[in-house]
């Protein structure tokens, strides 16, 4: 993973092709954080290091995402 600077802008994004269309939930650590495709975090501090993940979620069940860890 690329090093990340405090003040660095941080985009995460998470596609899903599930039919119908999946809801998009982004998670820190357990908790919720964002809901939305893209996640952009425009000036990143050492408060927002850790594991994020991203589930989608559609009448047919709930899937996350392999997680993501910034270092900040």
């Amino acid at each position: 993973p690329s090093e990340i600077v405090e003040g660095d802008s941080v985009t995460l994004n998470c596609s899903s092709d599930s039919n119908p269309p999946a809801e998009i939930s982004w998670f820190k650590g357990g908790m919720f954080v964002a809901s939305g495709r893209i996640y952009n975090i425009a000036k990143i501090s050492s408060d927002h290091s850790g594991e994020y993940k991203c589930k989608s979620n559609n009448e047919h069940g709930e899937k996350y995402s392999d997680a993501v860890i910034l270092n900040v």
